[in-house]
C-alpha cells in the first residue's frame, strides 16, 4: 500500500490567484503565465509553503476547470495525473488522457446535439440589458466541454441576472456555475466529482489510499465529497457559504448542531 496521501486539489484560488485580485510583491512566486508567456497568477508566501508540503509529503491530483493546455502553463511539477476542464478530461497517472474516460464523454455529448455549438455568440445577446461580456467554449479532444462568460469591466458583476434569459434546453441538460467575474455553462454530464470518482474507481480499486481534498469553490463541494479529509482556503467563495449556512441554521434552531 502506498503509505503517501493522494491529494485532489483545484488550483485558481485555492493555490495560487491572478495578479488582477492580489498585487505581487517580492515575496509572491509566479505561478502561472498566460498564452503570450506573460505571468498572469501567483502564490502568495503562505500558499508557497502550502505547496510545497503537499508536492513533499503527497501525491498530487490537480482538479481544474483549466483545459489540458491550461495546466500546461501552471509553474509546478504534477506528476501523478490530472482531472482538466471540470472534469471532461481526465489525464491518468501515466500522463497520458484516459481514453476509457474519454469515450465516455464522448457518448455523454453525442446525446447533446450540439446545444454549445452557438451558446457563446447567444450569451452576448442575453447580456445586451446588462453589460458588455467576452464568452468562449472550451473544446478538448475534439468536444465542446463547457462555455464561459466573463465581464469585460468586473466592478459591479451581473453575471446572476444572464441565468434568466438562458433558453430552457439550456437548462435542461447543463448546471450553471458563478464565482465572481466567472460564469460557465457545462453540461450535467461533466462534473470535477464525476471525473474524481472514476479517477478513484479505476486508479485506487481497493481504496487503499488516504485521499483528501482542497478547494475555493462551490463547485468543489462535490469532488471534495469523496475524500476522507477535506478543506477549504480562508474566505473563499465555499467557506463563506459554510459561515453563512452556519449563521442561518443558528438562527433557525437557536442552537448548532442536529438532532
Amino acid at each position: 500500500m502506498n503509505p503517501k496521501p493522494l491529494v485532489f486539489v483545484d488550483l485558481d484560488d485555492t493555490l495560487f490567484q491572478t495578479n488582477r485580485k492580489q498585487q505581487p510583491t517580492p515575496q509572491h512566486k509566479l505561478a502561472t503565465t498566460d498564452k503570450n508567456g506573460q505571468p498572469l497568477s501567483y502564490m502568495r508566501p503562505k500558499q508557497q509553503i502550502f505547496v510545497n508540503w503537499l508536492l513533499e509529503s503527497t501525491e498530487v491530483i490537480p482538479v481544474t476547470a483549466r483545459s489540458v493546455e491550461g495546466l500546461q502553463r501552471v509553474r509546478l511539477p504534477f506528476q501523478h495525473g490530472a482531472i482538466c476542464s471540470h472534469g471532461g478530461t481526465i489525464i491518468g497517472p501515466d500522463q497520458k488522457i484516459d481514453l476509457e474516460w474519454l469515450e465516455i464523454q464522448k457518448k455523454a455529448s453525442e446525446q447533446l446535439n450540439g446545444i454549445l455549438n452557438d451558446l457563446a455568440d447567444a450569451l452576448h445577446d442575453y447580456a445586451l440589458p446588462l453589460g458588455a461580456i467576452r464568452t468562449w467554449t472550451l473544446k478538448e479532444n475534439d468536444l465542446a466541454i463547457y462555455t464561459v462568460a466573463k465581464q469585460n469591466t468586473p466592478n459591479s458583476l451581473f453575471l446572476d441576472q444572464m441565468v434568466q434569459y438562458l433558453p430552457a434546453h439550456i437548462l435542461e441538460h447543463c448546471y450553471v456555475h458563478i464565482n465572481g467575474n466567472n460564469l460557465a455553462i457545462i453540461p450535467k454530464h461533466i462534473s470535477k466529482q464525476k471525473a474524481v470518482e472514476f479517477f478513484l474507481q479505476k486508479y485506487n480499486p481497493n481504496h487503499e489510499r488516504a485521499i483528501v481534498g482542497w478547494g475555493d469553490s462551490l463547485s468543489d463541494a462535490g469532488f471534495l465529497t469523496c475524500c476522507d479529509w477535506f478543506g477549504m482556503p480562508k474566505n473563499s467563495q465555499l467557506d463563506q457559504f459554510l459561515t453563512q449556512s452556519l449563521n442561518n441554521d443558528h438562527e433557525t434552531k437557536g442552537f448548532l448542531g442536529h438532532v
